[in-house]
């Protein structure tokens, strides 16, 4: 058990409070008796809760980190004769330090958090099928700020938690799990294909369909394409039954791939012949005779006309040498061309496919084929879909049989020991709490004919001595905040039975007065720590009061 608790920061009137020795049974954290707030009654709570492996007093509390600053809570297991110490810092707290008797880390002693609740399991003689620690303490720990103060659903650790994963907690607890553990496997195994499929449909990864109208439609259309493809196929010699619509496809991609090249080459070869031409008529020679031109010309200037013609031959040089270039060019375009329609013919005739297949019938062909199997796909994933959901709904209805068997004597142990408890509290003058668990994911957790705050909250109380008393929980604790609301009268007969009994039980209680004699001098006896405003605060200050300086 929890045996002591201890850090640097903890202060009473500016003096170190120590160690705070814990023991078995009733552990009492008592305010003042002007019931002061925020003067750390749920801090010293959750730091408990710490020690147990909890995360709430780092997460939940970010106050205290901010105010406090870097700290380890340093704290003690006696488990038979041996004493396990260890720390925890608000920093580094996902792992343990393993440390001596005054608290200093043993060389090679971190070990992960996981580890630590694994020792704590062992040594706690809870190693059941399917429990964890964690899982299994966590929900008794019911201090303000943490989400299990639901005096409706007191088998939940956090108000997300699905109603089956808590009911298979309380069966993991009382090592019931094994009868179902199998079961609950494959139907969440069922039950997240069936998920999955459902939302590859509504996200259309896949092609669906919601109604019967619908898939009977869908037949009916596709009785209309197959005898369209059967009567494309008639018609045509080239064998497309024998093509799959990707092929078709295919092929309709080649054919106008190849009607392409063609086209390309015939607007090549005319302009290659085009360039020769040019070439042709560039080859001409100039006259050097003028004198035709003299007798009508007398007085033309003949070396301007000749220095004309030498421009013209020099524009021809340039002119052919372009030519030549461009005409080298085209015939490797060409050459390219011809290589390309060479290889697409060939992958043509390797389809067994004569290539006089007009492009029109095969894009008719692939167009039918795949809305067939997009008709197709669609009516079988609607039959697949209902076949995954009545899998699904048969595996959880066998499951639910299972937990409902597994659990009814529990159930009835359960019910009884509350019973028993409040019989004690009331002497048997009001209804006991009851705990009704319908199937694997649901249950009703009530207080016959009496729905008032107190007797809720009584009604947790009750539910926790009862597993306390029924199953291997070693701890509960009860903050404030949910015993405030019970009368006085039933708290003195609680504070008795928590007193009572030979695990640990942690509570924080405001104004000492207020409650009979019998109860006060319980919880003076029991009292672990006693806090105050001010210096008398868990840290020594309380930070919400604005006259104080910090």
């Amino acid at each position: 058990m929890l045996i002591e608790v201890m850090c640097d920061k903890f202060t009473s009137h500016g003096k170190p409070r120590g160690r705070i020795s814990l023991h078995a049974g009733l552990n009492t954290i008592l305010g003042s008796d002007s019931g002061s707030n925020s003067i750390g009654k749920s801090t010293f709570l959750m730091i408990i809760d710490f020690a147990f492996g909890g995360d709430d007093y780092i997460e939940k509390l970010a106050d205290v980190q901010t105010e406090v600053g870097e700290h380890r809570i340093c704290f003690a297991f006696q488990f038979t004769n041996r004493i396990y110490y260890f720390s925890r810092s608000n920093v580094d707290y996902k792992n343990v330090q393993k440390c001596d008797e005054d608290y200093r880390p043993l060389e090679g002693g971190l070990i992960s958090l996981n580890q630590y609740l694994s020792f704590l399991q062992t040594h706690y003689d809870m190693d059941l099928s399917g429990l964890s620690f964690r899982n299994a303490v966590g929900r008794s720990m019911r201090i303000y700020k943490r989400e299990t103060l639901d005096e409706e659903h007191p088998l939940h650790q956090a108000k997300q938690e699905k109603a089956q994963a808590a009911i298979e907690g309380l069966l993991k607890l009382a090592d019931l799990y094994s009868g179902i553990v199998a079961q609950s496997r494959i139907t969440a195994e069922a039950t997240d294909k069936y998920s999955t499929f459902r939302k590859a449909q509504k996200y259309q990864y896949i092609p669906f369909i919601t109604k019967q109208s619908e898939y009977e439609q869908n037949e009916t259309r596709i009785a209309e394409l197959t005898e369209q493809a059967e009567e494309l196929a008639r018609k045509s010699s080239s064998g497309l039954l024998d093509l799959d619509s990707m092929q078709a496809e295919q092929l309709s991609i080649m054919q106008g791939r190849l009607s392409n090249f063609k086209r390309q080459k015939s607007r090549l070869l005319s302009q290659l012949r085009a360039i020769r031409a040019d070439q042709d008529w560039g080859k001409r020679g100039f006259k050097r005779n003028y004198d035709d031109l003299l007798r009508f010309f007398p007085e033309v200037d003949l070396q301007r006309i000749e220095a004309i013609e030498d421009f013209h031959k020099k524009l021809a040089n340039i002119l052919k040498k372009e030519f030549a270039e461009t005409e080298e060019n085209m015939q490797a375009t060409l050459a390219l061309i011809e290589t390309e329609m060479t290889q697409i013919e060939a992958q043509i005739a390797q389809m067994a496919v004569t290539t006089d297949l007009s492009k029109t019938v095969l894009e008719q062909y692939a167009a039918i084929d795949k809305e067939l199997k997009t008709l197709r796909a669609a009516n079988e994933n609607y039959i697949k879909t209902a076949e995954l959901a009545e899998t699904a709904k048969a595996y959880k209805a066998e499951l639910d049989r299972l937990v409902v068997e597994q659990i009814a004597i529990m159930q009835q142990e359960i019910n009884g020991e509350m019973k028993r408890i409040n019989d004690v509290i009331y002497s048997g003058r009001k209804t006991a709490p009851t705990l009704t668990i319908n199937d694997a994911s649901h249950y009703v957790f009530f207080t016959p004919r009496d729905g008032g705050t107190g007797t809720q909250y009584k009604g947790l109380v009750v539910f926790d001595l009862a597993m306390l008393s029924l199953t291997r929980l070693p701890v509960i604790a009860h903050d404030s905040v949910m015993l405030k609301h019970i009368e006085d009268e039933a708290m003195e007969k609680i504070i008795e039975l928590y007193a009572d009994t030979q695990k640990q039980v942690f509570i924080a209680m405001d104004k000492e007065g207020s409650y009979t004699s019998k109860t006060q001098k319980i919880m003076e006896d029991t009292k672990v720590l006693h806090l105050g405003p001010g210096d008398g605060a868990l840290f020594g200050r309380t930070w919400n009061d604005e006259n104080v300086e910090q």
